[in-house]
């Protein structure tokens, strides 16, 4: 046992992952639980997979069953697609029926401990309940092939030598506290060490093994993550293939499923140069990657009148919050193009500075309605940088005209068809379609965003990584429907 064994957060990705990961199965003595008879659920972070409120919640079965099983689709797909899917300890709204009788369980649970255990004679019947649900905890941050480990567990923390050390008023409760310690950090990831320490920093035992549970179910959380972190090339090998049949099998049934993917690339089909019909595969070929770059990048400002691609439904929110960034973006260079004052600084330190304040007033802001109720707070800002920027020049202050002038600039920008806002916008869509088109590579910053290097490289990699996804499902379906259309005497 000195080396760490590699679970939790230290587990290494070259291991493939487990082919039965499960919780094992408890039979503890009678008395209140700390875990309770609930699998262990966990909140889904950083991912779309409901849109409403509350967010959804999943266990650890379900992410190994969507990974072997195939069984659920979205999640599966969610694991596939979102490199950010993390998941959080599951836990109840605050203020909500929920939430109390956790805590009122919780507080039961080590009263009745605590009570016991300073009565006199000590009674042991809660502390039994306690070293098996301890012990429940360490079976669950192993893996299956940890069976030495488990064998020592079982050994260590036998339920009914620990009952007759009870019977007998000689349980050492230090001494298991010593083990389950010294066990977890073994097990846990590096990142965990201080907490781990911080137990061996209590002296009140009702204390020392609260923080022990509460610290189980943060490794469970580590591993859990590890482990989907170690099976994501799995499921979107996988999930690829999975997503394919499905869809196929829902056409088979449904009288015309690609309807509205069908009108979703036909508004952007160009077919200016050709000779109908086409049926030059190379040309078809290339008509297809041109027409898909368009089609994607309008997912990022969808009209609503419009109904939405069936092969994109499961990624509609994605695209949506994508879509938001996107329209940051081009709002925030736009407004700091039309600042008088980020053209004479020569270190762009003013520029950068800028740029997050006005970042951070418009974060919420998601259309045009929201952007004009905070630019005249822009604007503000502007006259208020532009002034500090000057007076560390040691030139005059701006006059009354001067700040007009640039409350009306900024103000202006509420408009979409503002010459400035046009200009960034089309070179920022355009950037992003050479990208979609090239798979991805080098590409040079457009002319008057360098400053949104870092944003740009974001929101790109981002949309390239869901759309190879959903070409690598669908692209016979969409090169299908546009090869029809090209067959069309017109």
């Amino acid at each position: 046992m000195a080396d760490r064994e590699k679970t939790g957060g230290s587990s290494s990705q070259d291991e493939k992952p487990e082919q039965n990961m499960r919780i094992p199965s408890r039979t503890v003595p009678i008395g209140p639980s700390y875990f309770a008879s609930e699998p262990l659920q966990f909140r889904v972070r950083g991912t779309t997979i409901t849109g409403a409120s509350p967010p959804k919640f999943v266990t650890l079965e379900d992410i190994m069953k969507a990974a072997h099983g195939m069984q659920n689709m979205a999640l599966a797909h969610e694991i596939a697609v979102d490199q950010d899917f993390k998941l959080e300890p599951f836990e109840p709204p605050d203020n909500s029926y929920q939430k109390l009788v956790k805590e009122t369980m919780h507080r039961a649970y080590f009263d009745i401990l605590r009570e016991q255990l300073n009565s006199d004679p000590p009674e042991y019947k809660q502390a039994l309940v306690l070293l098996e649900d301890v012990k429940q905890g360490l079976f669950s941050i192993l893996l299956p092939r940890h069976t030495r480990i488990k064998e020592m567990i079982e050994e260590v923390l036998d339920r009914d030598f620990i009952r007759q050390q009870a019977e007998n008023n000689s349980l050492d409760f230090q001494k298991y506290a010593n083990f389950v310690i010294d066990l977890m950090a073994k097990l846990a990831a590096p990142a965990r060490d201080e907490m781990i320490q911080n137990i061996t920093q209590l002296t009140d035992t009702v204390d020392v093994f609260r923080a022990i549970l509460e610290t189980l179910e943060v490794l469970k959380l580590d591993l859990a993550n590890t482990l989907i972190a170690m099976i994501r090339p799995h499921v979107q090998k996988e999930s690829v293939q999975y997503e394919r049949n499905k869809f196929d099998e829902m056409l088979k049934v449904s009288e015309d499923g690609l309807q509205h993917t069908r009108e979703w690339l036909q508004r952007h089909i160009d077919r200016t140069g050709l000779s109908t019909p086409v049926s030059d595969p190379n040309i078809i070929r290339n008509v297809t990657a041109q027409t898909l770059a368009r089609a994607y990048l309008e997912l990022l400002e969808w009209d609503d009148s419009n109904n939405y691609p069936e092969t994109l439904t499961l990624d509609k929110p994605r695209f949506v919050e994508l879509g938001m960034q996107v329209y940051r973006l081009i709002c925030v260079a736009s407004l700091l193009l039309v600042s008088p004052s980020c053209g004479n600084d020569p270190n762009a330190q003013h520029k950068q500075r800028l740029k997050e304040k006005i970042d951070i007033i418009i974060d919420n802001a998601s259309n045009n309605i929201e952007l004009k109720a905070v630019l005249p707070s822009v604007a503000e800002e502007v006259i208020l940088m532009t002034e500090q920027l000057l007076e560390s020049m040691n030139q005059e202050p701006l006059d009354a005209d001067t700040k007009d002038l640039i409350l009306t600039q900024v103000t202006s920008l509420d408009d979409p068809d503002h010459r400035v806002r046009q200009i960034v916008r089309q070179r920022v869509l355009e950037f992003l379609k050479v990208i979609l088109v090239c798979a991805g590579g080098s590409r040079q910053i457009p002319v008057g965003l360098s400053a949104f290097a870092k944003e740009l490289t974001t929101v790109s990699g981002t949309l390239l990584r869901y759309v190879m996804h959903n070409k690598a499902v669908f692209t016979q379906h969409y090169m299908d429907i546009i090869a029809g259309e090209l067959n069309k005497n017109v």
